[in-house]
Parts: structure tokens; C-alpha cells; sequence
């Protein structure tokens, strides 16, 4: 991914959850802004006890790309103007990936799950992780403030 500096993309960590959305519409504005391109990404691992083991890989990354081309589709419908889009799906641990795709781009945004806490406290979170290893600037977009709560 070697572009001209002005022309750098924007990566995106992409999922289903709403928070990650939200993630994904900061980083489509942004990329509008900036003039360059995006790179939505999701990453995805089997996990045995929640896919089984049986089902083959090709089977798991054609349900992720699918998934990543309808999420990246519902957040672009209703948009004037939206900017090269590039989707990619990895195999692989989170942070890892988001901070190895990240290389030659202008800027790593992820989102940040509301809640789950005690999963942040024990695994870590994907945010920090990038924050602490990427090569570039990274945006932690929180997720939208539901009525009556502050920050």
C-alpha cells in the first residue's frame, strides 16, 4: 500500500456491532475531508466454541466479506458522496492485523465497545492495543451517548 503522501487511505476496524458502525461513519467523513481513499477492514479468527470446527474456512471468510460489503453498504446509502472504498477481511487477532494494515495509511480508526468491561479488564482492548503499537495516528471513536448519560 505505497501512496502518494496526500493519497494515503484511512483504515477502518469494521464490525456488525453499532459502536464499530459509528466508527466507520467518523471515518467515511473524514476520509470526505481529507481526499483520500478508505480501507474498511474486518478481522476474524475461528473460534471453536463459537464456530464450529467443522465448517471450512473458505465457508467463514465468505460470511465475513459478505457481512463487511453490507455494513459498508448501509453506511454509504444515504450519503451524497463517499470515498474510494477498499474492503478487506483477515484472518487474524484484532490489533494485530488493524496495526500491520495500518502501514503506509494516514490514520487508524477503530471504535470502542460500550460496556463490556470486565472482557476490556482481562483480553485488553483492541483501541489501546493499536494506539500503543501503529505506526500512524490512531481515532478511538466512541460510541454515541444514549439519552440522560455523560462522558
Amino acid at each position: 500500500m505505497s501512496q502518494a503522501p496526500g493519497n494515503r487511505p484511512i483504515v477502518v476496524g469494521v464490525d456488525d456491532t453499532d459502536d464499530y458502525c459509528h466508527a466507520l461513519h467518523w471515518a467515511l467523513d473524514e476520509a470526505l475531508l481529507r481526499g483520500c481513499p478508505l480501507r474498511a477492514v474486518t478481522v476474524w479468527s475461528v473460534e471453536p466454541a463459537h464456530d464450529f470446527v467443522w465448517t471450512a474456512a473458505g465457508a467463514l471468510r465468505d460470511r465475513h466479506e459478505a457481512r463487511l460489503a453490507d455494513i459498508v453498504a448501509r453506511a454509504t446509502k444515504d450519503r451524497d458522496a463517499v470515498p474510494d472504498i477498499e474492503t478487506t477481511v483477515v484472518e487474524s487477532a484484532p490489533a494485530d492485523a488493524l496495526v500491520d494494515l495500518a502501514r503506509g495509511a494516514a490514520l487508524l480508526v477503530v471504535g470502542r465497545h460500550r460496556g463490556q468491561y470486565l472482557r476490556k479488564a482481562l483480553l485488553g482492548s483492541v483501541g489501546a492495543a493499536c494506539a500503543k503499537h501503529a505506526p500512524v495516528p490512531v481515532v478511538v471513536v466512541p460510541p454515541p451517548l444514549a439519552p440522560g448519560e455523560s462522558r
